[in-house]
């Protein structure tokens, strides 16, 4: 072999290097101490738990409760109110209803006074006896059939 050093040069390959910045540190307690990220520094410091939001977390987590009663209170009062009003329409068209029928029933009352009162006028022309026996036993007028009812809630009894 041969004495001489080996003349070609060996290249290294490295991979490149990002530079590292070193900040200041306080030094180290002899008690372990929590790890500061670069983040949490004085303006920027964080803790795992939120600063003395409970309370109104609390609010704030009981606040759509009271909405969501409020909101199914409102929703059952319209459902109340609208079921009135329906009530009330379907009142009032049943008193028009009666309205009407009264009215025609008004009428045939008329119509029949009328000719019952024809009726008396031919019961007094009839100078025979037998006629007019027979004529006082067929114009009695026939009584209605169905007793009317007269609710108070109605008519204020």
């Amino acid at each position: 072999m041969s004495d001489t050093a080996d003349t070609t040069p060996a290249t290294i390959e490295t991979a490149p290097v990002e530079p590292v910045q070193v900040e200041a540190t306080k030094p180290a307690k002899s008690t372990p101490a929590r790890r500061r990220t670069p983040a949490a520094t004085k303006g920027n410091r964080r803790t795992t738990r939120p600063a003395r939001k409970a309370p109104a977390a609390s609010r704030a987590s009981s606040a759509p409760s009271r909405d969501t009663a409020a909101g199914s209170l409102a929703s059952a009062l319209r459902g109340l109110v609208g079921g009135i009003e329906t009530e009330v329409a379907a009142i009032t068209g049943l008193s028009a209803e009666i309205d009407r029928h009264v009215t025609a029933l008004n009428d045939l009352r008329a119509e029949a006074t009328r000719r019952l009162l024809h009726l008396d006028d031919l019961r007094a022309a009839a100078e025979d006896v037998n006629l007019s026996a027979f004529l006082d036993t067929s114009i009695q007028p026939q009584l209605p059939q169905v007793e009317e009812d007269f609710p108070d809630r109605i008519y204020g009894g």
